[in-house]
Formats: structure tokens, sequence, C-alpha cells
């Protein structure tokens, strides 16, 4: 390693030991309205109620991530019985959807100080660690090498933007992350072009295309909500994993469009707790009758009101089954969208708002297909919703057509298992 690389990492690693417990005060702080930590708060730090004496660790950000893990998840525990497999996630809501894969253990990533990540690699020893997307940590790689855990990260992406940051301190970058991977299995090949040109041995860059087309979501909830769908009188246009700002353009976009057809309904499921506050705020502005799934209590409730709020974790796949038509949120926002490939599951035609670049390979395949609608203003998004709606037709064409895209897109899993096996002990 280089002696200015030596002393950036260094400085590094004073900064994030002595500001993590501030950091962790302001992380309990700002999850005080969603799901909290609670106990768990001390895992951020590396304090554990068990340990291994070697395990096979996975990680992903956030729910997204954790959703696309859970098939090579499922499938490693068939292949390895014997192995303890353990999740780490960095949110509160990504633990919930974690713990809902039975083959693993879940905890929280400990925050990137040196003391923290040290005290987890004591703990539970991995063996390999696999890093959903391109989570890159520098202390995380620097103590897998000091512990003899092989980095390998799957679905592996990164944006021209970002490949050019890292060119531009290419030396640190090399001797810190890249030569800390002990192989990269990318979606794309202009995703492999990328970490080669930071560093990462050709021969370590493999493509195997993109795991979040091989989700495997819940069809009893779905069907659950089916059979309520069909005693509900009217159409419904749910906007999913909204974010504060966008509860205004949601309710605007469906009060127009109520006028055009009268038994419409929102179904609006927030992404987090205070994007719910905020929606609620907005709703008492309006004259709707409105209802949070929290407390209906019978089918009655969702046929009597305007606009039904999904404020429950973990029933997604109920909501869409209540949708004739679905808005991803994160979209009008500066969020960058989320997977339109949930609701394709489903066959589901998929409407985005302009900013849609967390998944915009997905979405653009999508939208070449006629599987999901890009809408760049609330004009746009009730045309473009008025014009399914009235057309039968057209609208189960174009669910049809997301499934076949999701189709299309299978088989990451496999090819991944397949390279993996030759690193699995």
């Amino acid at each position: 390693m280089h002696l200015s690389s030596k002393i950036i990492l260094i400085c590094y690693k004073i900064i994030t030991m002595l500001t993590a417990p501030f950091f962790v005060a302001f992380l309990c702080y700002k999850k005080r309205r969603d799901p909290p930590y609670g106990k768990q708060v001390f895992e951020l730090l590396g304090f554990y109620p068990y340990e291994f004496d070697s395990c096979i660790w996975f990680h992903g950000a956030s729910v997204g991530e954790i959703n696309s893990l859970k098939p090579l998840i499922n499938k490693f525990s068939e292949l390895y019985p014997q192995k303890n497999l353990l999740i780490t996630t960095m949110t509160t809501t990504g633990a919930q959807a974690a713990r809902s894969i039975r083959a693993a253990n879940t905890v929280f990533m400990p925050l990137d100080s040196p003391c923290a990540i040290r005290r987890f690699y004591k703990n539970f020893h991995p063996e390999i660690l696999f890093i959903v997307d391109t989570e890159l940590w520098p202390n995380m790689l620097q103590y897998a090498k000091k512990y003899n855990c092989r980095v390998i990260i799957i679905n592996g992406r990164m944006q021209e933007k970002n490949c050019l940051k890292y060119e531009k301190n290419l030396k640190i970058v090399k001797d810190v992350i890249a030569s800390a991977l002990h192989k990269v299995i990318c979606v794309s090949k202009e995703d492999s072009d990328r970490f080669k040109r930071i560093g990462v041995d050709s021969d370590k860059v493999i493509v195997a295309g993109n795991i979040k087309y091989d989700l495997n979501l819940s069809f009893e909830l779905f069907n659950k909500a089916k059979d309520i769908k069909n005693q509900i009188k009217g159409q419904v246009l749910c906007c999913a994993s909204t974010h504060e700002g966008e509860e205004g353009i949601c309710l605007e976009v469906f009060s127009r469009i109520k006028k055009t057809i009268p038994d419409f309904k929102l179904l609006v499921v927030p992404r987090h707790k205070s994007d719910t506050e905020a929606l609620l705020k907005e709703l008492k502005k309006t004259s709707f009758k409105y209802i949070c799934k929290s407390t209906i209590t019978s089918n009655d409730n969702f046929q009597n009101n305007d606009v039904i709020i999904g404020d429950t974790m973990g029933e997604m796949s109920f909501y869409f089954g209540l949708s004739d038509l679905v808005f991803m949120g994160g979209s009008f926002v500066n969020i960058g969208g989320h997977n339109p490939l949930e609701p394709a599951f489903y066959a589901l035609p998929v409407l985005t708002g302009p900013d849609f670049h967390n998944f915009k390979e997905q979405f653009e395949r999508l939208i070449k297909d006629g599987g999901a609608f890009a809408v760049k203003d609330t004009e746009q998004f009730e045309k473009t919703c008025i014009s399914l709606l009235n057309n039968q037709e057209k609208l189960d064409y174009a669910g049809k057509k997301a499934l076949q895209i999701l189709k299309l897109g299978r088989g990451s899993t496999i090819k991944i298992l397949n390279e993996v096996k030759k690193d699995v002990k």
C-alpha cells in the first residue's frame, strides 16, 4: 500500500472511531418516528447477543437489496445446510424484511468504525462476505483482508459518474477498495468495465445479469387481497413507496381522475412512518374519506373510503393485490425511484416519475416494451392513468409485458451460485 493511502486510511479510522457514538445518537433520533432500533442499537457499535465460530455473511443496505437476496440465500441454505448464514442491513425496515428469511440470522451492520467492525469480525468469523450492489466501506474491506474473509460483490453496479470520481483518486481506491475484492459479479459489461477501470483485476470480474429479476414474492397475501378487490366497486391506483413531497402529487392526480372515473380509489403506501404522517396532514385538507390499513375491520372499509393508507409493514404483496395500476414513488423527489419489478411480478403495469436512476436499466427495459410508463408531471401522470384505466385491454397488455420482461431477465441467481461454489469450502 502506498504511503499516502496509509495516511488517509489512518485518518479515516481515527475520524470514524471518534464520531461513531455521535452518529448512533443521530440515527436513533432520525428513526424516532420509524421502526426504532430498540436494544439492537448496540449492534451499530459491534455488540451482538450471540456469536458464530464461522459463517457466510450477506449484506444488503435496505429493503430492496434484502428482497433481491432472498432467492440466493434460500438456495445457499439448501446447498450448504451446515453453514451459519448471517444477514446484515443498515435500516430498520431492511431488518424487518431480512427476518422473514428463515434460513439466516439477521443483525444490523456495524458502523464503519474500526472498533465496531473489528468486534463484528471477532464475533462472527465470516468466511465469505457477499455484498449486494456496491456497498464499499473502507474499514469493512480492510478488516476482511485481516481476518481472511473473501469479499464478493454480487449484482455489482457502478454508474459512470461514480467511476469518474474513483478515477480521480485511483491510487487510494486501488489500495483500499480494489485490492480487497476477491470477486466482482456484475450486472452488465458496462459495469464490469468500470470496475476494471478502478483497479479490479480482469480475472476477478464476471458478468451474470441482474439478481433483482429473480425475486420471488408471496402469492398468499396477493390472492387474499384479490378476493377483497373483487368485492370493491371501481379501479384502484396504488402509489407505492412514496416519500414526503409526493403525497400532494398523488392526491392532486387522484382528485382529477376521480372527476372522470367517479368510483376510482387511491391506495398510498408510504415508504416511512414519517411519510405516512405527511400524507395524513395533506388528507385532512381534502374532503376525501380515508382510512389506514391498520384500522380496517371489514371489507366495507375498503369500499366506503376514497383513499386507503398502507401503513403496515411487510404487506406490499397484499397492496399490489388490491391494485389495477402501480406508481412507484421516490421518482418525483430526489430519491431515484424504487424497484418496478415487484409490481411486474404480479403482472401490474408500472408508472414512474422522471427520476428513476436507481433502477434505470429495469425501467428502460419495461418502458421500451410497454410494461411501464414514465411521466414528467402531474398532467402527464393523469392522462396516462386515464388512458390505461379506460381501456382494460391496454391495461392487461401492459401488465403482461411487465411480467414478460421480468421473466426474460431471470437466471442471475443460478449463474452466481455456480460461480461462488468455487469459493465455499
